[in-house]
């Protein structure tokens, strides 16, 4: 899911059924509260699938900036941002761990105080097509370690890039929470020649009858609006539908900027790459 592409063209959800390949609105469903329907929210669970739940939901918990509101100039800004090796100097052999220190700013150029940034970082050797992932920790402070393993011999460089400032991240929690229809799904029904095409989703609008096809040995929830014409047994097909448009304040939409705070390099304050030499080497 990459929220730049909220405002493309696309079809909003809960406005359509087809019959016989014909659009039709769906008025009344567009003008229903925002009461979603999650029948599943009331099932009561086991102890182990609570206590999976818990864990599940601590493995993705994310550091939130301290004030709840931030202004983009106090956002991460990748080009004011920077990393250095630490003891770059140092003799490195395959095995060996290799640390970066990463410092991130705001587009003020002032030192951030807080984690929370989507950070990738790799060591790669292009002439020998090798390349591995780093493990990135969040001090919490505006600085990050990344640890490295040496996995083979030769000049090694290192790459950061900021995936997404810490800002963006809470946008996309809310989004998470708010509206878990902003990827929306579609299923063909067909009987005969007469055929149907409704949307589908985890939570939907509520006011109109829907299909309950949740899964009946893992319990996954998933829900159609019913045709109204054909049975929920006639379903044929499965695709994808679209992003519902519109979500993001003009405010929201700065923290998503292709060109500026998405996807881009942090560039190295110092030497950006280590020569390593084989095991054995003495």
């Amino acid at each position: 899911f990459s929220p730049q592409h909220l405002d493309d063209d696309t079809v909003s959800g809960s406005n359509w059924i087809t019959e016989n390949n014909v659009q039709h609105s769906l008025s009344q469903t567009a003008k229903t509260t925002r009461k979603p329907y999650c029948g599943y929210t009331q099932q009561t669970l086991s102890k182990r699938e609570q206590a999976e739940q818990e864990s599940l939901l601590a493995a993705i918990q994310w550091p939130k900036p301290p004030d709840g509101k931030i202004a983009f100039a106090q956002s991460t800004d990748p080009t004011h941002s920077d990393f250095v090796i630490v003891k770059p100097s140092r003799f490195f052999k395959v095995g060996d761990q290799l640390e970066v220190l990463v410092r991130m700013r705001d587009f003020q150029g002032k030192p951030k105080q807080y984690g929370g940034d989507y950070l990738q970082a790799r060591i790669h050797s292009p002439g020998l097509k090798a390349g591995a992932a780093g493990r990135i920790v969040d001090c919490h402070n505006g600085l990050y370690k990344v640890f490295f393993t040496l996995l083979w011999p030769g000049e090694v460089k290192v790459s950061v890039s900021l995936v997404h400032p810490s800002e963006a991240i809470q946008v996309l929690l809310r989004l998470r929470e708010e509206r878990p229809d902003r990827v929306y799904f579609k299923s063909s029904f067909k009987s005969g020649r007469y055929s149907e095409t409704t949307e589908c989703n985890v939570c939907l609008p509520g006011g109109l009858p829907v299909c309950n096809f949740t899964d009946l040995y893992t319990g996954e929830p998933w829900f159609c609006y019913k045709p109204r014409k054909l049975s929920c047994a006639s379903r044929i097909s499965h695709a994808k539908g679209g992003y519902l448009k519109g979500l993001l304040t003009q405010e929201e939409s700065l923290f998503f900027q292709s060109d500026v705070n998405i996807k881009r390099p942090i560039l190295s304050s110092g030497p950006d790459s280590v020569i390593v030499k084989p095991k054995a080497f003495t």
